[in-house]
């Protein structure tokens, strides 16, 4: 084949040069730690390329993604590459090398063996020599195989980081980046070392004599809204917080107000390992629980003096001790303004009844509207709150007698204990068979390696092996995770269960209607919604009671 012709036939516009450089190619201030790897590399590579194989490279057209991940193709860049290719712009595809197409062997190897030849487009390579049109081309059968060691170098390098980070962390050196806890900044000398930032600290300093003044949180976050000090999330620039009113800029959330009070940051101590990414693919995080988190002290400059904040610890813990412990109301915590959507709280006031006595009157009130009455956004929604409390109970009795008059207990439960049961060993036995074949997959892939260290088979031939058991065993082990999830979803929610937990609320709330125990309630009620008007609006957690209620 006439090498010096093959791209001579296509217009510069049919040809797409795709660059991609990652983040681990970058250092921290923006440079390129492998010269070879940017995007000025790539594209002089893939101009010459183009030129030798005659077309004009700085003609044709380019697509970039910088500081993308070759884990996944959810870049903008391909996106747009793909785009053009759909709408039937672009012929031709042409990459440096297969790791910066991407470092998925599923993904590299579906667009390359399936994605690309299905809508006649032509992958190359510079350096792999890699060309999907033509099917003498042996540099092609190597492909499955670099896939695979590239995805495989992905792999390495995330746990070679997070072994890095891991050990920075227990140092106590701070790897969180420019997202530094609110009141400190990254030290321009040592960008794992905290110094504080005095107009945030200002803030924090603040929030903690307020709170050993007035031993309330709602009262710290009053003053902050009092005081016209703006909340952290506004001084950071978080662009996804609505800050449109001068009540949002101002208004603090009382569980941030409890977050700083408790940070060690705060007095010397670098706090992190609290989130961990679950898989080396996904950016997710999932929370670490608080035992496991990786606190070194005395690593920079306190705010508050060890002193303070262990006696804001001590309110803190007593105020959380006493609210747990304190006798509450049947609806204490579940009544919400109908209109702003907020919680409603329960307020005393002595009343002097006929007979010249002092009495507790119990009502109902919106918490946002008491928080922010000058602000004017909702009203009071004040009610007689066992008046609230009467009316609930009386809807739920009469919906239970009605829930035991149309169904017959004894049939549904045996109905739905035996489709249960079906469906439970159905969920079992299909696990169990995903589990063997995932067995049966390794055992295939330890033979294959055994037969290419004895030289049976070839180093391509064992790539292609490699790469097919691969990808079965990524789909198996997804479908197990499902099947696993499915069955865990079904024993816990299923129908059976429902139907037996519903009879047994439902007999025990009639039996003690005189004495309801709040314990129950909680079992049966979501919330109550009290409109302006005082009529409520009751939400049930009881699934099968839906039906009535229909």
């Amino acid at each position: 084949m006439d090498y010096s012709s093959i791209l001579k036939n296509y217009a510069p516009s049919e040809i797409a040069k795709y660059y991609r450089l990652s983040l681990e190619d970058r250092n921290k201030k923006g440079g390129v730690v492998d010269e070879s790897e940017s995007i000025s590399n790539q594209r002089s590579i893939i101009n010459s390329f183009i030129d030798k194989r005659g077309n004009v490279g700085s003609l044709c057209r380019e697509f970039i993604d910088d500081g993308y991940s070759g884990t996944n193709f959810d870049r903008d860049g391909w996106k747009e590459l793909l785009d053009e290719v759909e709408n039937g712009n672009i012929k031709v595809v042409i990459t440096k090398n297969l790791s910066r197409l991407g470092r998925s062997n599923f993904e590299c190897g579906y667009y390359m063996d399936y994605y690309f030849p299905s809508l006649g487009i032509r992958f190359m390579t510079v350096q792999e020599e890699v060309d999907t049109s033509d099917i003498y081309n042996s540099s092609n059968e190597y492909a499955p195989l670099t896939n695979f060691m590239n995805e495989k170098y992905s792999r390495d390098l995330s746990k070679n980081v997070t072994n890095s980070k891991r050990a920075k962390q227990k140092a106590g050196e701070y790897i969180g980046g420019s997202n530094t806890p609110f009141g400190y900044k990254r030290d321009p000398a040592d960008k794992h070392h905290l110094i504080i930032e005095e107009a945030e600290a200002c803030a924090i300093r603040l929030i903690f004599k307020w709170y050993l003044e007035t031993k309330t949180l709602n009262e710290v976050v009053r003053k902050l809204f009092e005081y016209k000090i703006a909340r952290s999330s506004y001084v950071r620039n978080y662009k996804h917080v609505d800050f449109s009113s001068e009540y949002k800029k101002y208004s603090w959330d009382s569980s941030t107000v409890k977050r700083i009070l408790e940070n060690q940051v705060y007095i010397g101590s670098m706090v992190q390992h609290k989130y961990v990414k679950k898989s080396w693919r996904r950016k997710k995080l999932s929370r670490v629980p608080k035992e496991e988190w990786i606190i070194v002290p005395n690593k920079h400059e306190p705010i508050i003096d060890v002193e303070t904040f262990e006696e804001v610890q001590l309110y803190l813990d007593a105020n959380y001790k006493s609210n747990s412990t304190k006798p509450k109301e049947l609806l204490q915590g579940l009544l919400v303004c109908h209109d702003c959507k907020h919680k409603m709280s329960i307020a005393k006031k002595d009343h002097v009844g006929k007979d010249g006595k002092t009495y507790k009157q119990y009502y109902t009130q919106c918490v946002y509207y008491r928080k922010n009455r000058h602000l004017h956004l909702c009203t009071l929604h004040s009610v007689n709150y066992f008046e609230v409390e009467n009316e609930v109970l009386n809807q739920i009795t009469s919906l239970f007698k009605q829930y035991i008059k149309l169904f017959d207990f004894d049939g549904l439960t045996q109905q739905a204990k035996e489709k249960y049961e079906r469906v439970n060993l159905k969920l079992q036995e299909k696990i169990k068979k995903i589990n063997g074949e995932i067995h049966d997959v390794d055992r295939k892939l330890e033979i294959a390696y055994m037969d290419r260290l004895d030289d049976k088979i070839s180093i391509e031939t064992y790539g292609k092996i490699a790469m097919s058991l691969e990808d079965k065993k990524k789909q198996l082990q997804l479908s197990l995770d499902e099947t696993q999830d499915t069955l865990i979803e079904y024993q816990t929610n299923n129908e059976h269960n429902k139907l037996l937990e519903t009879k047994k609320i439902v007999s025990e709330y009639l039996k003690s209607r005189k004495k309801v125990d709040r314990d129950l309630i909680l079992s049966i009620v979501d919330r109550v919604e009290i409109h302006e008007d005082k009529s409520i609006d009751l939400h049930l957690k009881l699934k099968p009671l839906e039906q009535v209620l229909m």
